[in-house]
């Protein structure tokens, strides 16, 4: 009879210390590189995110014709600048 009461604590034990389905698994990574951000992804993006460097590699990935100098520092000029003001209003730099 104490052999029973132990397997079923050592079973117990097992089975709290396995993660299984009563503990909560963190969401996977995503799987490759990150993937080319169209204008309107991007401007749904927190603004923590939004703004970085790599957001912004992202954002001109999208779109082939922003892969030209000239077209992605008006598209800078035009796009990105006005949203910043809207997302992070006040005199830059302050």
């Amino acid at each position: 009879m104490k052999t029973n009461w132990l397997k079923v604590l050592a079973t117990c034990v097992v089975l709290a210390v396995l993660p299984g389905c009563s503990e909560e698994q963190p969401p996977a990574a995503p799987a490759g590189p990150p993937l080319p951000l169209s204008v309107e992804e991007w401007k749904q993006l927190p603004i923590e995110v939004k703004y970085d460097e790599a957001t912004f590699d992202r954002l001109r990935d999208k779109d082939a014709k922003l892969q030209n100098d000239r077209n992605w520092h008006r598209f800078m000029k035009e796009v990105v600048v006005p949203e910043r003001k809207l997302d992070i209003p006040g005199i830059p730099g302050a």
